[in-house]
């Protein structure tokens, strides 16, 4: 792997990922912008519950709710089917599967606080049960919706990157190249960039070292459109002289983190992503990634923003 001459202009300290790794660690930062770190032995308590179902995703959090939903009326029905059904008044199954039925669905109607009136608690005990059931049904369903409004609130950047990193041909040498557009209608405004090059050591490739890439354009004000961010790959650069072979046997991976202002919600919101050495691509130019429609309005096609076409590398 070739060595790093003059690039320690470039060199930076430990953004926070760690410098001595195990050989065959993942990738720093996934596509959709977690980090691959598992905490252990973290107590999580009422708090770290409450952020974890924040954090879940949208599909992960109906799950969620919905066995919540169904676990917490079976063990009612289950307290009901102790007491026995004599003391549920309006219960008219026959076998033990209907009776315990029957306790199941009048858990439901008394935890959502419907209450049909077909079945009734009858005695203190039962009654006791119900009266405990409604309050935790009251406590359960603020806790959910406070818990929806807060997913459904919290500002979110949906940002869309190109599949792939590229080197491409640039002014008279090459060029580290990767685009992203903003897949909402919301107004994004004074956006920054930073860009990493996280490679291993030719010395101890279980080392990590990083290295800040300069970019040609940093920080715009506004995003409408797809924006290319551009690291000139000259002598100051850390890439200068690297090959595929290098990058790949570094594990090199080039972590992004985005900052922007999101007009809609009035917050300054935050995006990551990372390209691995197997996702760059060599000697390729992106495709123009929006037109002009009929109607005069700029069309921009997010497909498009992942399209690169091959260039002569002798150029």
């Amino acid at each position: 792997m070739a060595v790093f001459k003059k690039s320690d202009q470039a060199r930076i300290n430990d953004p926070g990922f760690g410098e001595k790794i195990g050989k065959g660690a993942k990738r720093i930062i996934n596509p959709d912008g977690s980090f691959n770190v598992v905490r252990r032995s973290a107590g999580k308590g009422a708090h770290g519950v409450y952020q974890t179902l924040l954090e879940l995703s949208n599909t992960h959090f109906i799950i969620t709710v919905l066995v919540s939903f169904v676990v917490i009326n079976l063990f009612f029905a289950i307290l009901y089917y102790w007491v026995g059904t004599e003391h549920l008044i309006g219960v008219r199954g026959e076998t033990p599967l209907e009776h315990f039925l029957d306790c199941f669905y009048f858990s439901s109607q008394t935890f959502t606080t419907v209450g049909y009136g077909a079945i009734a608690p009858r005695g203190v005990l039962a009654s006791t049960i119900a009266s405990l059931e409604a309050f935790t049904g009251l406590l359960t369903f603020a806790l959910a919706t406070g818990l929806l409004y807060a997913r459904f609130s919290k500002p979110r950047a949906l940002l869309v990157y190109s599949k792939n990193a590229i080197i491409s041909p640039y002014q008279e040498g090459k060029a580290l190249m990767f685009r992203l557009a903003n897949s909402r209608n919301n107004v994004l405004m004074e956006m920054d960039a930073q860009v990493i090059l996280m490679m291993g050591q030719p010395d101890d490739i279980n080392s990590r070292k990083y290295y800040r890439l300069k970019l040609e354009v940093s920080h715009i004000q506004f995003v409408p459109l797809s924006w290319t961010l551009v690291h000139k790959i000259d002598e100051e650069s850390p890439l200068f002289g690297l090959k595929a072979e290098d990058l790949y046997n570094g594990q090199a991976e080039v972590l992004i983190l985005i900052k922007a202002f999101d007009d809609t919600f009035n917050q300054t919101i935050h995006s990551r992503y990372s390209y691995v050495a197997e996702e760059f691509v060599w000697d390729v130019k992106f495709k123009k990634a929006f037109s002009l429609g009929a109607d005069g309005n700029v069309e921009l096609n997010l497909q498009d923003l992942h399209v690169y076409n091959a260039v002569d590398s002798s150029n």
